[in-house]
């Protein structure tokens, strides 16, 4: 199992056994995580993995799922690092599928301990071996039709549809799924709904990242960079001055993909 195929079986896991998770296998994520594919390679990450063996991690949260580990994602509070963070976790949490490790992703959970060098907390993911099923159908996946989620402007082919149903499993906060897509033949113009009344309170809860929308479309784009790369196709991600320029009603604008042969 690759990255690109995870997308179609991966979900939450919020049950562990006691399964011992090899302190080689945590080597090889952590530098997995330092080679994963950023949106923003100015833009300074950290990762730090917290021992939870023991049940007395500093790890807390409204929905905080007990796991033997956690990893924590911290960058430094540029312009667009919650989307970035997105990008970055969700290639660590497939990359985690394909070692048959379950994964939860934590929005608003914290970490007691603080950073000195500035960087915020992004995100905190709980994994380990699943104490059920590591994998489910992607026909069982809870999300909305494309037909739901695109306006097709053009006939599109199969390579497309693929790209776009990659898109569709991409997981959110709450399955809220926020983002919309206007789909020509060989582009993509993507748009970010608007917040809800739901995740502007929880943002007041948990200051930190990872909590709204902008995580969440960093984790749909990471997918579409797979099966792009899957289906050996050129991506290329633009952001075009006469739509990042307008105010629409529902949504904001977040940039134009480009699919090439």
């Amino acid at each position: 199992m690759n990255l690109y195929e995870a997308i179609g079986v991966r979900h939450s896991v919020r049950k562990y056994s006691n399964k011992e998770v090899s302190e080689k296998l945590r080597e090889q994520l952590l530098v997995f995580a330092g080679k994963a594919s950023p949106l923003n390679d100015r833009i300074a990450v950290a990762f730090e993995m917290i021992d939870n063996r023991g049940k007395k991690a500093d790890v807390k949260g409204l929905w905080k799922v007990d796991a033997p580990w956690y990893l924590a994602l911290y960058s430094e509070p540029a312009e667009g690092f919650e989307r970035n963070g997105g990008y970055l976790m969700e290639q660590i949490v497939l990359y985690m599928t394909t070692k048959g490790l379950g994964t939860c992703y934590l929005g608003g959970s914290t970490v007691k301990k603080k950073r000195t060098d500035g960087k915020r907390l992004v995100m905190i993911i709980a994994f380990g071996y699943p104490e059920g099923k590591l994998c489910r159908e992607s026909s069982l996946a809870k999300r909305l039709p494309l037909s739901e989620l695109c306006v097709f402007k053009e006939d599109v082919g199969e390579t497309m549809k693929t790209v776009l149903k990659a898109a569709r499993l991409a997981p959110s906060a709450f399955n809220s799924q926020p983002w919309r897509f206007i789909v020509y033949s060989d582009r993509i113009y993507v748009f970010s709904k608007k917040e809800t009344g739901l995740f502007r309170g929880l943002k007041g809860l948990a200051p930190q990242a990872g909590t709204g929308r902008d995580f969440s479309i960093g984790v749909m784009l990471s997918h579409i960079m797979l099966a792009a790369e899957e289906l050996w196709l050129e991506l290329e991600t633009a952001t075009e001055e006469q739509f990042a320029s307008k105010v629409y009603k529902n949504g904001t604008y977040v940039a134009t993909l480009t699919i090439r042969p």
